[in-house]
């Protein structure tokens, strides 16, 4: 099977079936010999900032001398980038075998009347294939709530980390933060270690520390009142917690607490028995890189791209704009799809922006046709555009930053960061 077979395989999969993913998935994992109890974990949910701590979590591993296996949902430019082996995508060939390998197992699966869906596949290969290559350890994201996605099939991980919890994907999870507190919180297993993000929402964290008490479970939670923001810029973020220095390469103030909460996973492997001196963490965290969240992908004029897709989401990014770039020339390229918020999405940061181009994502039919995007945007910013390719539209951006001396950002949907992204680069590379 060649690569662009294994694609088109993966691609004809339904993408969508009942939410019991963690149930539908396991005869697949059965058949394959449950690879996923040959390995080790940090299994990580969340609304917004669990691919972040995935990712700083996976580069303490590497750091570590950790063979490392690292799942994201989804991906922002290539499939083969959610499944990654010691910081690198799965190899072409790789992929078109654990492919040619499972496809008759779904088929034998099928005909009994258990189908899978995409993500659950896409589970199903990434634990055959660190499984395989004899992982040491694996940073798990979770794809939608806990308790029934596909990832949590795993037994008890070494420590499940809980990232920030908000408002998303409602018609599944439930339309308060605690009801999504208790779905996300299905990760929480017995025998395991539990590290939770800072700045919980206190409705969110009383369901969260609940599921810990049942199990007799004390959680990590950073101390705030041990932190001192040092530096907060273009650069990054430098921080002391706990009387040590920290550089955070990842832009925002919201991944300083990202990164405590990676602190803190580190802190309960330690508890557990396992050695990750204080350098380790740090230099791990320092050398941290996260595809298509707050992404520098072009300097000169500076060109971000950032999966901003949800009202927290948005927030987080606005904050940064407000704070890291107040006053700067912006030109925003936005799509969103249509079963999000897209409305306060559109106008916290069209009202932002000095010229907003709207397009559509790609992909998906749940995306939001650029035209009812740019008639969202007008009231709030005064020079709106139509540009439905998004990696058009963020070529056409970056002529207006160096236009107007000024910034573009890709932001929205992950349907559409991957292309913006490739325009920025397109039209000029990426200048350190």
């Amino acid at each position: 099977m060649t690569l662009e077979q294994a694609m088109e395989y993966i691609n004809n999969i339904p993408h969508i079936g009942k939410r019991d993913g963690v149930n539908r998935v396991r005869p697949l994992l059965h058949l394959l010999g449950d690879p996923q109890q040959h390995l080790r974990f940090v299994h990580v949910a969340g609304t917004n900032g669990k691919g972040s701590t995935v990712a700083m979590t996976a580069s303490v591993l590497r750091q570590a001398g950790l063979r490392t296996g690292m799942f994201i949902s989804p991906y922002v430019e290539d499939y083969r980038e959610r499944i990654q082996l010691d910081g690198a995508w799965i190899p072409p060939e790789d992929l078109a075998e654990e492919v040619e390998r499972l496809a008759p197992l779904c088929e034998q699966l099928r005909q009994q009347g258990h189908p899978v869906t995409e993500f659950e596949f896409d589970t199903a290969l990434a634990m055959d294939y660190f499984a395989r290559k004899e992982c040491d350890m694996v940073a798990l994201e979770v794809g939608m709530g806990g308790a029934l996605d596909a990832t949590n099939a795993i037994d008890a991980p070494d420590v499940c980390a809980i990232a920030s919890i908000s408002f998303d994907h409602t018609q599944y999870l439930g339309d308060t933060l605690a009801q999504i507190a208790r779905e996300k919180s299905g990760i929480i297993k017995l025998g395991s270690r539990v590290a939770i993000y800072p700045k919980e929402p206190p409705e969110a964290l009383a369901v969260l520390q609940e599921a810990c008490q049942a199990l007799l479970i004390q959680p990590n939670i950073p101390d705030l009142g041990q932190l001192e923001v040092l530096e907060c810029g273009e650069e990054g973020s430098r921080i002391r917690y706990k009387g040590r220095e920290l550089h955070i390469p990842l832009l925002g103030e919201h991944q300083i607490y990202n990164a405590l909460t990676v602190c803190a996973i580190f802190e309960e492997l330690d508890a557990a028995g396992w050695s990750f001196p204080w350098q380790t963490v740090a230099q791990g965290i320092a050398k941290a890189s996260f595809n298509g969240r707050m992404e520098v992908v072009h300097r000169q004029p500076l060109c971000l791209v950032d999966g901003a897709h949800n009202p927290d989401g948005v927030d987080s990014l606005c904050h940064t704009l407000d704070t890291l770039y107040r006053g700067r020339d912006v030109t925003v390229v936005m799509g969103m799809l249509a079963d999000k918020d897209y409305a306060y999405g559109i106008r916290q940061v069209a009202s932002r922006a000095s010229r907003f181009i709207a397009t559509t994502p790609v992909g998906t039919p749940r995306a939001l046709p650029a035209e009812q995007a740019a008639q969202a945007a007008r009231p709030y910013c005064a020079q709106v555009e139509v540009i439905e390719a998004p990696s058009q539209a963020a070529q056409r951006a970056l002529e207006l930053a160096l236009e107007h001396q000024g910034m573009a950002i890709a932001c929205g949907s992950l349907y559409m960061i991957g292309e913006a992204k490739q325009g920025f680069c397109s039209a000029a590379p990426l200048v350190d």
